[in-house]
């Protein structure tokens, strides 16, 4: 198996993982909020926010990485490595200004290994060499 097509398989795996993930937010979003620490919501603008804004933002970026994974353009994975350096950026930033809290190391380390898988498969598929 070359290199090229070991990070096309990662990158596969990660960008379904997330899109499945997107479109749970958009299917399902009082389920998905519980799991990221978030109380349900009622109204019906709050759940068209959190479908629209986790559910399809979510989803729009890793199709991305996915076309990039496919058609072997790193140009195309540069979006979820921004998203996800934000997201983790965002949770440091939160625990700076308001404080550490019990869930932290939950939020962050799954952050983190999919960022670092991320690079990994977006610099596979970038090899110059096929071997």
């Amino acid at each position: 198996m070359t290199k090229r097509n070991m990070g096309r398989i990662l990158l596969g795996l990660l960008a379904t993982f997330f899109i499945t993930t997107g479109l749970m937010f958009m299917f399902a979003p009082n389920t998905m909020l519980a799991h990221v620490f978030i109380s349900p919501i009622e109204t019906a603008s709050g759940l068209s926010s959190v479908r629209a804004l986790w559910g399809g933002t979510t989803t729009a970026i890793w199709v991305s990485v996915l076309i990039g994974a496919f058609k072997l353009r790193k140009e195309y994975c540069l979006v979820g490595i921004f998203s996800l350096t934000l997201v983790l950026l965002g949770r440091l930033v939160g625990y700076i200004f308001d404080g550490s809290f019990s869930e932290l190391a939950v939020n962050l380390i799954p952050t983190i290994i999919a960022l670092s898988l991320l690079l990994v498969g977006t610099k596979l598929i970038n090899s110059q060499h096929s071997d």
